[in-house]
């Protein structure tokens, strides 16, 4: 199981005056643009100016930055904008890393599952990308489909089967009034649970099988990040559920 030290932070801010986020020597962090556009400036001087413009995330691939350890950096922005801030503690002795931005058009975009299990990817820090612990994306699902499909888990250091990933999860729903259901449990011959999430819900997984569903006449999104080491996206499926893997190609 995942502990605490190894969690991931996230936090959503609507910028009106500036905030700085970043710094700490032993957390690496990573800005997503949720809507609107800001300017992130670095403590060395370094700015990358009007980041982003999505009207909501629902409007195309998102734009990001990557802080690694120690570097700090300043929000701001000229008119309404939201932003993601995503954390997580890095074990000391890393070598220096260099700060980059990540533009919509760098974002890794695929198809995943089929039929009432299909939904798109975006890749924002994928495995490929520099980073200590942290992998980061967006997945979008149709109303009434299922995403995260089938039923998986990260929790256990069990190479070449699963690796040990932390996640945390925010939730978008648009109509915003909407809801999703997500299912979530240890083990396949125990019960399962399920949770009702809202639009702007964030929810972590530190162990179990999960998955998630768009109610009827609602689309689901969610910002996903996880972290552990190595940085690969290495999952297993819940044995129950492997056959509907045997036609199409799921992550």
């Amino acid at each position: 199981m995942t502990s605490p030290s190894e969690q991931v932070g996230l936090d959503v801010h609507r910028i009106g005056v500036p905030i700085r986020v970043g710094g700490a020597p032993d957390v690496e962090a990573a800005v997503v643009v949720l809507t609107g556009s800001c300017t992130v400036r670095l403590a060395d001087g370094t700015s990358y100016r009007d980041l982003g413009g999505r009207a909501d995330v629902f409007d195309g691939p998102a734009t990001a930055v990557y802080l690694p350890p120690g570097t700090s950096a300043t929000l701001s922005a000229d008119a309404p904008a939201t932003v993601a801030v995503i954390t997580t503690a890095v074990p000391p002795g890393a070598e220096p890393a260099t700060a980059y931005a990540v533009a919509p058009e760098q974002v890794r975009v695929e198809h995943r599952g089929s039929g009432s299990w299909r939904r798109q990817v975006h890749e924002i820090i994928g495995p490929e990308r520099p980073a200590r612990r942290l992998l980061v994306g967006e997945t979008y699902s149709d109303t009434g489909v299922w995403s995260s499909f089938p039923p998986h888990r990260h929790d256990r250091h069990d190479p070449p089967h699963e690796h040990r990933l932390a996640e945390t999860f925010l939730v978008r729903l648009h109509p915003a009034t909407g809801f999703a259901v997500m299912l979530h449990y240890d083990d396949a011959d125990r019960p399962e649970q399920s949770r009702v999430l809202h639009d702007g819900d964030v929810v972590s997984v530190l162990h179990g099988f999960h998955s998630f569903a768009a109610g009827a006449g609602y689309q689901l999104y969610y910002l996903w990040a996880l972290a552990g080491e190595p940085r690969e996206l290495c999952f297993r499926t819940d044995p129950r559920h492997e056959w509907l893997l045997n036609d199409h190609q799921h992550q």
